[in-house]
């Protein structure tokens, strides 16, 4: 999940949480009670989602350099492709620059 979506996800949850809360205090038949257990479940599930714990633990400088190369068109600059093989992800950087 990216971090954009994980804190859409903790808003929404926040937001039912205090839905639930609120209709458990108004009613008498605890139908808040359903809406605050989604709540938890949705940011439990964020909290502790895997990949996010992984992309945490995993050590710095796991990137590596790969042999190709591209050129960006709107600067001119030549462009190193380095690969991250624990997420798979790759970044495209100025030629001398490292990933953090």
């Amino acid at each position: 999940m990216t971090q954009n979506g994980r804190i859409v996800a903790l808003v929404v949850a926040a937001l039912a949480a205090i839905g639930g809360v609120l209709m458990q205090a108004a009613g008498k038949d605890g139908g808040g009670f359903p809406l605050f257990l989604l709540a938890a479940m949705i940011a439990v599930g964020t909290v502790f989602d895997a990949g996010y714990l992984e992309r945490r633990r995993r050590p710095r400088g796991t990137w590596q350099l790969t042999a190709e190369r591209e050129i960006d068109h709107q600067s001119g600059q030549i462009l190193e492709v380095w690969y991250d093989p624990i997420s798979g992800e790759r970044r495209y950087l100025p030629t001398g620059e490292r990933p953090d």
